[in-house]
């Protein structure tokens, strides 16, 4: 499948660049809305705005990758992505200039979040589409995999941009965002063909209750609510059990957090690079990722607090191409965008309730957040060893 790899470059591009974005605006956005008079509680509710953007036109979205194509889907959301940071960017030029401030700036960027997410969610079911139109089924994991990894180096390299051209001022990251999307844009319009072949009857909606996919778009959503409700706790936990100042514990989480999205991306590389089969992974990967939380309880100090976020992100490497090649071969070739958009639906799912989850166990016990991410995992394990695979992944003749 030569013929596919200048495509698939192009789209794993986009991916990359919309999780470049996402941790770009993590590094810049914090003092930038201080500076403009909003408190710590408007600034996170301007970013999981976009969040719950993706969680409700995920299906919908999903839905148009399989009727209008793959193509002018992730062309619209490479796009938007572009357009929509550019509009976030000037919206923060007006705030350093004194021009919006306190809750009427919450208000415009609340707003321009939630245009973001309505553009940009289309990326995802789009690219889970052409994958799977372009992969055989022993494949298909790995062909996720890829997807996952691409996701992940944008995480890794959406703080190297920052810190790389912040110094050529503190909006240039989010400028070089908006125009790369522009570029990305231009790239898959010449090298990304349609793969759909559409259907002389449209399937039904599907729906997140189907029996081929309830455990699975359970499991993604128990899956990052731990990994969201872990970030967003883990500053507070290394400052407190170590006594930490503000730049210590900066520096240390900043390493915790880069070990987790380097293993993940290092795992998934691997499982694109393999043909494993979707369900043994899911298994073994929530079965090592189990013990994380469990090391983060009981050897606080920061070898501890690595080794924890190594376990994590080598169980999470596995479960998520895993899952997303579950849900794939689980469902029909004219069902492989609508799956896309539920996928990424359970994904901002999690994201969206592990955050208040994680801050309100913590406010009651530093631990809980981690004893109770630990019983969650062990939960989806035991739904996931119990579940049938044969019942819930159809048979591709491919």
């Amino acid at each position: 499948m030569s013929s596919t790899v200048l495509p698939r470059m192009a789209l794993l591009a986009g991916l990359a660049l919309m999780s470049m974005g996402q941790t770009v605006l993590f590094a810049i956005f914090g003092p930038l809305g201080r500076d403009m008079g909003m408190s710590e509680v408007m600034i996170g509710g301007v970013i999981s705005l976009a969040a719950i953007a993706v969680v409700l036109t995920s299906p919908w979205w999903g839905r148009q990758v399989d009727r209008i194509g793959r193509r002018p889907v992730f062309l619209f959301a490479m796009a938007g992505l572009g357009v929509t940071t550019l509009v976030f960017a000037l919206m923060l030029e007006a705030g350093r200039a004194g021009w919006i401030a306190g809750t009427g700036a919450f208000l415009l960027l609340g707003l321009s979040r939630i245009v973001y997410g309505l553009s940009v969610t289309g990326a995802q079911p789009a690219a889970i589409g052409w994958v799977a139109d372009t992969t055989s089924a022993a494949e298909r994991t790995g062909g996720m995999a890829m997807i996952g990894a691409a996701f992940g180096i944008g995480t890794i390299l959406g703080p190297v941009l920052a810190w790389g051209l912040s110094g050529f001022g503190l909006l240039v990251p989010l400028y070089t965002v908006a125009a790369l999307g522009g570029a990305v844009c231009l790239l898959a319009w010449r090298l990304l063909p349609e793969t759909l072949v559409a259907a002389p009857i449209p399937p039904p909606p599907l729906r997140p209750l189907d029996p081929r996919l309830r455990a699975t778009l359970g499991t993604l959503v128990v899956v990052f609510v731990v990994i969201s409700a872990l970030q967003q706790t883990i500053a507070f936990y290394v400052q407190d059990v170590g006594d930490l100042d503000n730049a210590t514990t900066a520096a240390n989480v900043g390493q915790a957090l880069a070990l987790l999205a380097a293993v993940i991306f290092v795992t998934q590389i691997f499982v694109a690079n393999r043909k494993p089969a979707p369900g043994l992974i899911v298994r073994l990967g929530l079965g090592i990722a189990i013990v994380g939380p469990v090391v983060l309880l009981l050897w606080p100090g920061q070898p501890g607090i690595l080794a924890a976020h190594a376990l994590l992100g080598l169980g999470m490497g596995l479960v998520i191409p895993g899952l997303q090649g579950t849900a794939s071969l689980s469902v029909t070739e004219d069902e492989q965008g609508a799956v896309g958009g539920l996928v990424g639906a359970a994904m901002a799912g999690g994201f969206v309730i592990g955050p208040v989850l994680g801050t309100g166990l913590y406010a009651l016990w530093s631990g809980l957040p981690y004893l109770v991410a630990s019983l969650l995992l062990l939960c989806a394990l035991t739904i996931q060893v119990a579940a049938r695979p044969s019942s819930r992944i159809r048979s591709h003749p491919l």
